[in-house]
């Protein structure tokens, strides 16, 4: 044992009140069992159900908060009518919460429970009176607009676990949705249920609550570090034998050895067990086997969980073989020790004598001191000991600082700084911010305001929302723009969507259909911070994700390089999609299925939201890739295995079923309506048996099924017939010159062909129309060009443009002239010539005219450049002047005209940069994925120093040459692989 001993709390004295004194009749036949209150409870009551303000109650861990939660739900479901929620921390449900709620349904109250893994319709949630959710689910919810008026009526919100605003996973959501409800007038009242935290009162003041603070528990707790020798150097094996070699003796010295773990039948159940937390699902199965004296290396994790469980040791952990199995035998105290992952330690009644941490790192994250007291409270079983033992494992090295760690508590601290941003739009989308001052008046509700009130730039975070295309600002009004509702709706955080969307634009074409599902599914794991970042083992998994990613093309795996967990969900992607059999596979030792698994599941929020751009942006092939492959992972286990092109016939299956009801029913619908032999949905003119759509419910869906025939392209209007109006409509042309891009919303009438200057002969169009629904349809078609094109030159297209333009005044300058203004210091030069390149809406046709509407990145970043040089003319000036002021005039400087060249780039979505030389400004586009020089005069003799963005990469090139030559393109359809996805 360490000399480093801790006791963290005794038994508490008070008073035990008898629970028909505090409780009114109405609400206690809601309760089980509890005839007297505890002194926390006796404390705590009586405030909850008398004030109207918010209550926060801190307090080890199981003494008692969850009865408190109750009565606060109780009151507002029973005496108010209003309904309640609980929100849980974790993903998974709090076993004591789902049992609340299964216990108050047959009592005639109407719950729901929802999570990641459910889903309800709108109109069963506005029905129910208790909400059990995940905060991530609850605010998703916040976010439909179907739901404002239910949301409204909330009369209590039960938060779990509310120091967990210090998570740096989950904080920022909760505390942005807390500061949403504190600034809310008439909200709903909040009781914070808290384990002990050592800046409780500065929760409780920042919620504007009475704090109940108590350390009572029923038994009392102590903690002892257990010191270990690591291995100064060696292989990761020898780091783990260290711990087995202290964990295994400790745990057969307070609970017996192999075999006297399970009592024998008849035998009085001993009151020594354990649990056993361990940092992942390797460490448990090596650590229950070890304890049970079982083999365990090579062998099916199924086998070595039933091996342990004969021998006394239960496993448990997400997705473990038998793990409701073995949870129930130790609490009928069958079992004398079970080994866990952490998920064990949130809300789940596991009370042992004895409670060990085996591990310093929760998968590749380390273990914090919250974490390591929530562990703890699971040790002491109230009516069986006395007291519990709480054991943590510490390199010999660290046990001073752990003890320290332990001595000073868990203080909970704002994660939302890094968040600020995806905070902001889902108030905008709300509708609780709807200008800066509003934005200010919101931040002031938070906790980062709290404890660091200059600590955001809060102008700064609504300007880059701008700049990137998520929020508009008129008049002083802000709102998000469409993509800004897609990104904030599905929970996208800004920083992923802006990489996502630049990373699309980038893409190559691809040749076939599989390329296409490689180069999304691949875009989509390294842009998405949450994927690309996943916590993996990359020395366990390296070998079998290689073996799933053989037959990729080089080119696609060489784009997620560096992203280790990006190539997982690769492999997952591919098992999923395409090999379903590999899940069925024993897989290499320390490899779990249930990782690729996880990784598949979290992947269409993401691929729905690219989808999702086809009806919000101008688009062509990738949302419809995305939005099958979104289907097909989502439903990759139905049988027959959903394949290429299904993902339109899964869309409106959905559509026929309540969400609730997607899990039970789908399997049933897709095997009918494969055996009936659809393959999309354009042949479904009846509405199936066993469906919850009504009969006008199905007639809608009918009609909002994507469709279009081409009729005919002459002089480059393209004539087509859709009988969905609400679609975007967006053509590819392919000619002798080049590629190009237009679009209409909504989809009626004609649409003119845009074509690249100089194209000749024929011109092959690839047409794709997006319904607001969610639903595609793609054609194409040939044509010769006209022999004489009356569309004005890129030139009096842009003039013309500019001409209904109003002017911005803005001006730069600098006493001694620009050159000096560009060697001043960095930071400052940035902060003042940022504003001056930030996309402009306004100015997007006119970079799409001047780029010659060329979709090519480098043809275009050569045309714009060409064309903006013969649209101004030279100006000696000491000033620079906003870009649109520039293109109005008709005449800059170089250093305006290189501004002006990013500002134009920028709102084109080609990057839009700034670097210095000798003291001038060179513009910076992006190009095939790398930053380049798009213009300069001359080729810089000076060194290339980044201004925005603030690091370049070595080597930046210049694309100031002209274009090789090369062979035509030639015209015919660019995309005739999607008849696999558009059957």
């Amino acid at each position: 044992m360490s000399s480093h001993d801790a006791v963290d709390v005794v038994p508490g004295q008070g008073e035990w009140t008898p629970a028909s004194s505090l409780i009114p009749g109405p609400l206690r036949q809601y309760l089980e069992g509890f005839d007297r209150l505890n002194p926390l409870q006796s404390r705590a009551v009586p405030l909850v159900l008398s004030t109207d303000g918010h209550v926060m109650i801190v307090s080890p861990t199981s003494s008692g908060k969850s009865l408190i939660g109750e009565i606060a739900a109780l009151r507002s479901i029973v005496d108010e009518g209003r309904p309640a929620v609980w929100l849980l921390p974790a993903r998974a449900l709090a076993a004591e919460v789902a049992e609340i709620a299964r216990r108050w349904s047959a009592l005639g109250i109407t719950t729901i429970e929802l999570t990641g893994e459910t889903n309800m319709s709108s109109e069963a949630v506005s029905r129910a009176q208790l909400w059990v959710a995940t905060t991530e689910k609850f605010e998703a919810l916040y976010r439909r607009a179907s739901l404002r008026e239910a949301i409204g009526r909330i009369g209590c919100l039960v938060v779990d676990e509310v120091h967990l605003v210090g998570d740096p996973g989950r904080g920022a959501t909760l505390e942005s949705l807390i500061a949403r409800l504190r600034a809310a007038e008439g909200g709903a009242r909040i009781v914070a249920l808290s384990a002990t935290v050592t800046n409780a009162g500065e929760l409780a003041e920042w919620l504007g609550a009475d704090l109940v603070s108590s350390a009572w528990r029923p038994t009392a707790l102590t903690t002892r570090l257990v010191p270990f020798d690591p291995p100064a150097k060696g292989r990761r094996e020898d780091h783990e034998v260290a711990k087995d070699d202290v964990v295994v003796p400790l745990l057969r010295r307070i609970v017996g050895g192999p075999g006297a773990a399970s009592p024998a039948a008849g035998d009085e159940p001993s009151a020594s067990s354990a649990v056993v937390f361990c940092g992942s699902r390797a460490a448990v199965l090596r650590t229950a086997a070890l304890v049970a004296g079982v083999p365990f290396r090579g062998i099916d994790p199924s086998v070595v969980v039933e091996a342990c469980f004969r021998r006394g040791v239960g496993v448990h952990f997400r997705d473990a073989p038998g793990a409701r199995r073995a949870l129930d035998a130790f609490r009928s105290r069958r079992l004398r020790v079970l080994v866990a992952t952490s998920g064990l330690s949130t809300g789940v009644n596991t009370p042992a004598k004895f409670v060990v941490i085996r591990d310093l790192e929760l998968g590749m994250t380390p273990l914090e001191v919250s974490q390591a007291q929530q562990m703890f409270g699971r040790a002491g079983r109230a009516g069986y000991e006395d007291e519990g033992f709480g054991f943590l494992l510490v390199p010999r090295g660290d046990e001073a600082a752990w003890a320290a760690k332990l001595s000073d508590g868990y203080t909970a601290r704002s994660r939302l700084a890094t968040g600020v941003g995806d905070a902001v739009l889902a108030e905008m989308l709300i509708g609780s911010v709807m200008d800066r001052a509003s934005v200010r008046a919101w931040f002031e509700q938070t906790l980062a305001f709290a404890q660091n009130r200059s600590g955001v730039d809060l102008d700064a975070v609504v300007d880059a929302l701008i700049a990137r295309g998520f929020a508009s600002e008129v008049d002083g009004r802000l709102a998000p723009t469409e993509i800004g509702v897609l990104t904030s709706r599905l929970m996208i955080d800004v920083a992923s969507a802006g990489d996502l969307r630049r990373a699309l634009a980038e893409l190559p074409l691809p040749a076939t259909a599989g390329e296409a599902e490689e180069l999304i599914v691949q875009t989509v794991a390294t842009t998405a911070r949450a994927l690309r970042e996943r916590p993996v083992a990359e020395r366990v998994y390296a070998e079998h994700v290689g073996r799933l990613l053989a037959g990729w093309p080089p080119a696609v795996l060489a784009r997620a390089e560096g992203w280790f967990g990006a190539r997982l969900c690769m492999a997952a992607a591919q098992i999923a999609l395409r090999d379903p059999a590999r899940a069925r596979e024993s897989p290499p030792p320390g490899v779990s299925l249930a990782e690729f698994r996880r990784a598949a599941e979290d992947m269409p929020r993401y691929l729905a939201w690219v989808a999702a751009l086809g009806y919000a942006d101008a688009a062509t092939w990738a949302p419809a890739v995305a939005g099958d492959l979104a289907r097909r992972l989502t439903w990759w286990q139905l049988s027959p295995h959903p394949e290429r092109g299904s993902g339109r016939l899964l869309w409106i299956l959905e559509r026929m079923l309540e969400p609730q009801h997607h899990r039970e029913r789908m399997p049933e619908l897709w095997r009918r309506a494969r055996a009936a032999g659809f393959a999309s949905p354009d042949g479904i003119g009846a509405r199936p048996r066993g469906v919850d759509v009504s009969a006008e419910g199905f007639a809608e869906i009918v009609s909002s099924r994507a469709e279009i025939r081409i009729e005919s392209l002459v002089d480059l209007q393209l004539a087509y017939r859709t009988a969905a109006p609400h679609a975007r409509v967006t053509a590819w042309s392919a000619t002798s010159a080049g590629h190009a891009l237009s679009t209409a919303r909504p989809a009626r009438g004609p649409i003119d062909v845009a074509v690249v200057p100089r194209s000749e002969g024929r011109v092959a169009a690839d047409v794709f129309l997006y319904t607001r629904d969610g639903d595609v349809a793609y054609g194409s078609v040939t044509a010769e060009l006209p022999e004489v094109s009356a569309a004005p030159s890129p030139l009096e297209e842009a003039t013309t443009l500019l001409a209904g333009l109003p002017d911005r005044r803005s001006v730069l300058s600098h006493p001694r002239g620009v050159r000096r203004l560009f060697e001043g210091e960095r930071a400052a030069v940035r902060e003042r010539i940022l504003p001056l390149i930030e996309p402009d809406p306004s100015l997007t046709p006119v970079a799409t005219a001047l780029s010659e509407r060329h979709v090519d990145p480098a043809a275009a970043v050569r045309a714009m450049t060409a064309n903006v040089r013969a649209l101004l003319r030279d100006a000696s000036r000491r000033d620079l002047r906003a870009p649109r002021a520039v293109l109005r005039s008709r005449e800059a400087s170089e250093a305006e005209l290189q501004l002006t060249l990013a500002a134009l780039l920028s709102s084109r979505g080609m990057g839009g940069g700034v670097a210095t030389s000798e003291g001038l400004p060179l513009a910076l586009a992006r190009v095939d994925g790398r930053w380049v020089l798009a213009g300069p005069r001359h080729t810089p003799r000076g060194r290339i120093e980044p201004l925005a963005p603030a690091t370049l990469p070595s080597g930046v090139g210049v694309l100031s040459a002209p274009a090789p030559v090369r062979a035509p393109v030639v015209a015919e359809p660019s995309f005739a692989w999607m008849a696999q996805f558009l059957p």
